[in-house]
């Protein structure tokens, strides 16, 4: 499939003006094709001229184009040549169509659980005309009506309120402009569970729906008050900070399976993976992730749906501000206070992708066509932007920020904009050298280092970004003797404070690796510091230096072992126990040495789950850890039998998974297939496919690889599952010979994978934990191949930088 240039839309915006669309699907053939017919109103601003619509489908079926029939070799790597143009045109295309089974397009998912079937629409970049012929651009937004025949008795939901004129056929009126990359469309035999937004003395009132499978009815229920409750408060701060209320009329919610991304802001329908309908123990912070989810994607409603970017390369006015909106307003406005964690795993998410040779400006990052911007979907556009907003607020102070916020939707509400109009918006609002400002931070990459050498603030990097942030003074038992709020330019500051250890950054403000000279080894333990934010910079300046192979992350394990235990915070306790197994024990170790230095981290997630009280979130997320690093095979089995467990927890499916998967990674894998037996759900099977690939042994690494490397009849989740356990465990001479025929091999997969099942793939199942120079010689080589698409590309420079990250440090730091 040729993926839309740049070039090519700017020519096309020029020239058309779609005035709108019908949309007409039949649900009820087959069960691997549906028919959709597309009539498209639009205008040319030249008469004889050619242009061309996008469609994807299977089969071409007919082609009117003004009522003259368009031939069908016009139909040519997935566009349709359409010449002669008139001032105003009416085209019909009508194709038959495939569902797919990779979260893109129209895809269908038969439940295991019961046999019922499911469909939902992902549009985003290039699946648009998967699923009906379009001009798929984010700038040719028009109305949309939609007409679709179901089987009886499915609910259809979409971009507004569809009402059923006769049993199985579903007519959605005109919608407000819409780009095709969030037109949606679902239908399936749903759960439901419905609400509102009262009205407002600024607001209509609003319909609430949620939605999900029937096999997590229960599920959906149980979860249904905590969901309308954030989204209700969301609604109430959103229309606060904007001024202009929501437009699209209904909102509903739909938990949905195999799905790619986290959610995906289709406007009135917003997707998310059912993954968020806990089926175990979910702690508070979890929940809160999930509020922060649920506000984003309420966020785009009016960043993204509302005002929609012209180009991709501006997907940061989408996702940066959704980013920071989310953490804002669940922070103020719910029960969730969740800039512990932006900082303790988005902003680190961020980080690495800055540090990455494939990284990129947040502004403007040159993407040519609409793959290259799928591969710069990434910790940079949502992580990075938003704490570049964060700074903007410090900055400009929240008055002007917020005012040419208001000033930018209501001048661009139901059109497209890019960030030259965004800054001219806050200079009439009050903002000076903004484009200073912008060109400093937003067209750049990387990131500044302020380093605390003697209680100076050292600034190396860009000198033209200046930094507004706290400064922190420390003794040795960590109590904090001052703050100060300073601004570092050119190469420095000096903030004048006199302590054991003076902290830049202090509240997370600015966008900077943070360093120490030998002051942290003063401090007594970082779990001994109040302010969770300080902590939160403390260990991402510990992590960040491990990656860099500045410091021996035996120093940072010692820390672990030393100091988490006592953190206040169970969102950090979860985040750097998963860092330590992921990475500190994992790759930043020599492969020899992982199983023991695996077992000090046991000991830890063990303290914690003792020390904690009883049915606590603390004590589960230590259990939680202990499975996942305890070799006690013995204990791990009583437990699985529900012997022995902590007291006041309980053992669910999610947690049985878990101990089935650790006993897998240790040679014991007789339980998957006893589980898998009893347990029939998706989740199920995605659990099993995961642990079936952690089994160390050759014959069943060799069924993995197949999976991951070879086309089958799989889910996208099954696969994910299956690449994500391929390098999970397995003897060194085991992890690098399958490295060596991964690479041999996984290039290939692009033959039969597209856009994000095929970044997904490689990025889960890249051989990092294989850490030798041997097979970083053998990614090096990978990425001399020629014929790379961007996103396996993309997918091969990040984990290859990975890998190399990782022999550094385990060639510098061997023991």
């Amino acid at each position: 499939m040729v993926s839309l240039q740049k070039a090519e839309a700017v020519q096309r915006a020029s020239l058309l003006e779609i005035n709108s669309m019908h949309i007409a699907v039949d649900l009820t053939g087959d069960d691997r094709t549906f028919t959709s017919t597309s009539t498209i109103s639009f205008s040319s601003r030249r008469t004889g001229t050619s242009t061309f619509c996008d469609f994807a489908g299977e089969e071409l079926l007919s082609v009117e184009l003004n009522g003259t029939p368009v031939p069908h070799h016009a139909w040519q790597d997935n566009r349709i040549r359409l010449a002669r143009l008139a001032n105003s045109n009416v085209l019909t295309v009508t194709g038959r169509m495939a569902y797919s089974s990779d979260g893109e397009g129209l895809h269908r998912h038969v439940d295991p659980a019961d046999g019922r079937t499911y469909l939902y629409a992902m549009s985003f970049l290039d699946a648009a005309p998967r699923w009906f012929a379009c001009f798929d651009q984010p700038d040719l937004k028009t109305t949309v009506a939609m007409t679709v025949r179901a089987p009886r008795g499915w609910t259809v939901l979409g971009n507004g309120r569809f009402t059923q004129t006769e049993p199985g056929l579903w007519e959605l009126f005109p919608t407000p402009p819409l780009a095709t990359y969030f037109i949606t469309l679902v239908a399936g035999p749903y759960a439901s569970v419905l609400d509102e937004v009262p009205k407002t003395a600024t607001s209509d009132p609003v319909m609430l729906g949620l939605h999900a499978k029937q096999s997590l009815a229960t599920e959906l229920q149980n979860e249904a008050a905590d969901l309308f409750a954030v989204t209700r408060a969301s609604f109430g701060a959103y229309h606060d900070l904007f001024g202009v209320p929501y437009a699209f009329g209904d909102y509903h919610q739909v938990f949905v399976p195999d799905f790619n991304a986290g959610a995906m802001e289709n406007p009135g329908c917003v997707t998310f993976r059912d993954s968020y309908l806990f089926r175990g123990a979910a702690t508070e912070f979890e929940r809160g992730s999930r509020a922060c989810t649920v506000a984003h994607e309420l966020a785009h409603q009016w960043f993204g749906d509302l005002v929609t970017m012209r180009w991709w390369d501006d997907l940061w006015l989408n996702e940066s501000f959704a980013e920071y909106l989310a953490h804002r307003v669940c922070s103020n406005s719910t029960r969730y206070p969740l800039w512990v964690d932006f900082g303790i795993n988005r902003k680190d998410w961020g980080m690495v992708a800055d540090q990455s040779p494939s990284t990129h400006p947040v502004a403007g990052n040159g993407a040519v066509d609409a793959a290259a911007a799928l591969a710069d979907f990434d910790g940079i556009s949502y992580a990075k932007g938003a704490a570049l907003l964060k700074q903007l607020v410090a900055h400009l102070g929240d008055e002007v920020f917020l005012a040419g916020l208001r000033d930018y939707i209501g001048r661009y509400q139901y059109r497209n904009a890019e960030l030259a109009e965004l800054l001219r918006c806050w200079t009439r609002a009050g903002a000076d050298n903004l484009s200073e400002w912008s060109q400093a931070w937003l067209t750049t990459t990387g990131a500044d280092t302020l380093r605390s050498v003697g209680g100076r603030i050292v600034r190396t990097g860009d000198e033209r970004r200046e930094h507004r942030m706290a400064v922190a003074a420390l003794d040795t038992s960590g109590s904090e003797l001052d703050r100060l709020q300073v601004r570092v330019r050119g190469d420095g500051v000096d903030p004048g404070l006199s302590a054991a250890v003076v902290v830049p950054d202090a509240a997370d403000q600015t966008w900077a690796s943070i360093r120490f000279d030998d002051e942290l080894s003063a401090l007594a333990s970082i779990s001994a510091v109040a302010d969770p934010l300080t902590r939160v910079v403390l260990w991402n300046s510990l992590r960040d230096s491990v990656r860099n192979a500045e410091l021996d992350p035996g120093v940072v394990r010692h820390r672990v072992v030393a100091d988490l235990p006592d953190d206040p915070s169970d969102q950090i306790v979860r985040s750097l126990l998963g860092f330590a197994a992921d990475e500190l024990v994992g790759h930043f170790t020599p492969m020899a040495d992982r199983p023991e230095r695996l077992q000090e981290l046991a000991a830890v997630a063990e303290q914690v789950m003792q020390t904690a009280a009883p049915g606590t979130d603390r004590q589960l997320v230590g259990w939680q850890q202990l499975i996942r690093t305890g070799s006690d095979v013995e204990r791990l089995t009583a437990w699985l039998s529900g012997e022995n467990l902590p007291r006041q927890q309980q053992l669910d499916d999610e947690l049985r998974w878990a101990i089935v998967t650790r006993l897998a990674e240790l040679g014991h894998p007789e339980q998957i297939e006893v589980l898998a037996r009893q347990d029939s759900s998706a989740s199920a099977r995605n659990h099993a496919a995961h642990a079936r690939a952690a089994t160390p042994d050759a014959e069943a690494k060799a069924r993995a690889l197949r999976i991951v490397t070879e086309p089958n009849d799989l889910s996208a989740y099954e696969v994910y599952a299956t690449a994500s356990g391929l390098f999970a465990s397995g003897s060194p001479q085991l992890l690098v010979e399958l490295a060596e025929q991964w690479f041999d091999r996984i290039a290939g997969t692009a033959r039969f994978r597209t856009g994000w099942a095929l970044g997904t793939v490689i990025r889960l199942s890249f051989p990092v934990r294989a850490t030798s120079p041997q097979v970083l010689a053998r990614a090096e080589r990978q990425l001399g191949a020629p014929d790379l698409v961007p996103l396996a590309r993309r997918a091969l420079v990040d984990g290859t930088d990975k890998l190399r990250r990782a022999v550094a440090v385990t060639t510098r730091f061997p023991a």
